[in-house]
């Protein structure tokens, strides 16, 4: 065989091996994330996360894990073609139902796989729900949840054994500026914390959500009980955008003639927009 031959040959052989080499990694990987499936488990201790929710919404939790410190976690990624830090998130949902639900599910406080322990640092919750009969009618808010340290300064006792939350949701409206909903009114979801009373500040900007830092020695078979209830009312998402007249809400136009809602000016001038397909000069009663 002549050199030119052997060469050849060689780079026949080099290329057929390497499809090969790829699958013997991929399936090196595939078994690898087999065994650690099996080996994978969350620990027995817990809390329990009780919540109520209005009809008509759906709530979903989502714990969120992070390996412990000094705990080397590392895994390969083939879309990175590289090692990354392992992350574990456990999501419960539940769905919408026409009547007030109150849902209880256990929240592991440790999730271990293969030799890597991790630790649960957060649990939020989601609110979804549906404003009117439009596919497109419906809205998710981020309404808080709870961080989980190792400590907490600002707590000088230990939790109760029912730590308990609460948050009213409310509807606001615009005019959507979105192709499909242009001219529109849509509505946009927000849950904000109260106190043990149900009030609330009027300052927006002093508003948080229901939830808090609770320090993870407090939290193990304990009770986290969230409440959160709808207020009848409905606002403008844009303050000074909208006058509250005898009939309801009226939109301002001012300066820019805008396809939206503008801040209103003095004396004020209005608008129109569209809701479920009629021309509309008030809300939620379309007409005065």
């Amino acid at each position: 065989m002549n050199n030119r031959n052997f060469s050849r040959s060689v780079r026949t052989v080099f290329f057929l091996v390497l499809p090969l080499i790829g699958a013997c990694s991929f399936a090196g990987q595939m078994a690898k994330s087999s065994v650690e499936g099996v080996t994978s488990h969350y620990s027995n201790d817990h809390f329990t996360l009780v919540a109520t929710i209005p009809a008509n919404f759906g709530f979903t939790s989502k714990a969120k894990y992070s390996p412990k410190d000094g705990e080397k976690c590392d895994v390969y990624s083939p879309g990175l073609g590289g090692n990354v830090t392992r992350q574990q998130q456990k999501s419960n949902t539940t769905e919408a139902k026409q009547v007030e639900q109150t849902v209880s599910t256990d929240i592991p406080l440790e999730y271990n796989i293969a030799d890597c322990s991790m630790e649960l640092t957060s649990v939020s919750y989601e609110l979804s729900g549906r404003y009117g009969p439009g596919s497109l009618d419906r809205d998710m808010e981020l309404a808080g949840g709870l961080s989980v340290a190792d400590k907490v300064s600002i707590t000088k006792e230990s939790a109760p054994s029912v730590i308990e939350q609460r948050g009213i949701c409310t509807w606001y409206f615009q005019i959507s500026t979105s192709k499909i909903k242009k001219g529109e009114i849509e509505k946009i979801l927000s849950c904000e914390a109260t106190g043990p009373e149900w009030e609330m500040t009027h300052d927006r900007f002093k508003r948080r959500k229901p939830g808090g830092v609770i320090a993870r020695g407090d939290i193990s078979n304990k009770s986290v009980h969230v409440e959160f209830k709808l207020s009848p009312l409905e606002e403008p998402y844009y303050q000074n955008y909208w006058i509250k007249l005898p009939g309801g809400w009226k939109p301002c136009t001012g300066r820019w003639n805008s396809s939206r809602e503008e801040l209103c000016t003095s004396p004020p001038q209005f608008r129109t927009f569209k809701l479920n397909g009629r021309d509309c000069s008030v809300y939620p009663g379309c007409n005065e």
